[in-house]
């Protein structure tokens, strides 16, 4: 029983000089090629197979992906024309070797297919080469098990489908996407990707993408943008701060006066520990040996109070600088304060920029 499975990888792959979009993984196979596109040229390498491969059935694979590709709206150079004008075609694996070959060969672009052979199972992997610099620009990757050379000569004839629309929208140039936020300098991904910080100006793939916009202490924007080959999308994004979830500030000083009397009630009860119930230390108070019989053990209920005493002057604190970087932001004004506060050795530390 044959079984067929396919992925498809596309970078968002910044180049200068081209921007390709994505389309259909296939199209209509009777339909008569587009006129070419001036300038816009792919050369086909030679087949590179890894196993065992008959002549023949490498020459039907190498005219499926052939003709797949010759329906695009660009020229197309036959592996025989690149292999005779560049002879290291067939070896060549180097991002260099790429853009030496595209020049002796006079394309744009290359197309790339590797099969790997064993028994009846069949992977083929099939790369857009950028001729200028020899970056990877899309790849295919798809798999059949148990079939025959008409079903691989399938999947090459989508594969070349899906990289003819990429080198199809070299004719309409690169859709551009121009975005700036409020605040500046928050993070844009694309379709999950970063993509850099606003202010951004940089090419897109045409098409549907999800936008999401992030900055520490606002909230996250998403939102579904359809770009346009040759169009530039210029977009503006406000951000809105996380909303305030600390007390007011009549709550901070609450909390800060509780905080002092405990922490200074907890130091006390820590002081008296061991100490004598009474300072004269004399009548009932004393044993056989003349010792006091009864001190204090207030050890570990003063280390407890002046523990939650430096807890709430700790978020007294807080409430009260973070009412006043919210005042200060009402009045425009554009100053940071950075604050740390610590109450006591080893106790809670609050640190942060407000």
């Amino acid at each position: 029983m044959r079984r067929c499975f396919s992925s498809l990888v596309v970078g968002l792959t910044l180049v200068s000089a081209s921007a390709w979009a994505s389309g259909p993984a296939g199209d209509d196979p009777t339909a008569a090629p587009a006129a070419p596109t001036a300038g816009a040229k792919a050369g086909v390498l030679p087949l590179v197979v890894d196993g065992e491969l008959p002549d023949a059935d490498r020459d039907i694979l190498t005219e499926q992906l052939v003709a797949g590709l010759e329906r695009g709206s660009f020229g197309v150079i036959s592996p025989d024309a690149v292999a005779a004008a560049a002879p290291e075609a067939a070896s060549c694996q180097a991002a260099g070797c790429y853009a030496t070959i595209a020049g002796q060969a006079g394309a744009t672009h290359l197309v790339r297919t590797t099969v790997s052979v064993q028994d009846r199972d069949y992977q083929i992997v099939v790369e857009l080469i950028d001729g200028a610099d020899g970056v990877v620009l899309a790849r295919t990757d798809d798999g059949c098990e148990i079939c025959g050379v008409a079903d691989v000569g399938g999947l090459l004839s989508a594969a070349a489908a899906t990289l003819r629309t990429k080198l199809d929208a070299l004719a309409s140039g690169p859709a551009t996407l121009v975005l700036t936020s409020e605040p500046s300098d928050a993070d844009v991904f694309i379709d999950g990707e970063l993509a850099g910080t606003t202010p951004l100006d940089r090419p897109v793939i045409p098409g549907k993408h999800i936008l999401r916009i992030q900055k520490d202490g606002y909230i996250t924007l998403e939102r579904e943008v359809t770009f346009v080959e040759g169009v530039r999308e210029n977009l503006e994004m406000n951000l809105d701060k996380v909303p305030n979830r600390l007390p007011g500030r009549a709550w901070g000083w609450a909390s800060l006066g509780v905080g002092v009397a405990a922490l200074g009630g907890g130091v006390a009860l820590t002081f008296l520990h061991d100490l004598n119930h009474d300072p004269t230390c004399s009548g009932n108070n004393v044993d056989a040996f003349g010792n006091c019989k009864f001190l204090w053990d207030t050890k570990w209920a003063g280390v407890g109070t002046a523990i939650g005493g430096a807890a709430l002057t700790t978020l007294g604190v807080a409430i009260l600088l973070n009412t006043r970087k919210v005042k200060a932001k009402r009045v425009d004004d554009p100053d940071k304060a950075s604050a740390r506060v610590g109450i006591g050795a080893g106790s809670v530390t609050l640190r942060g920029r407000f």
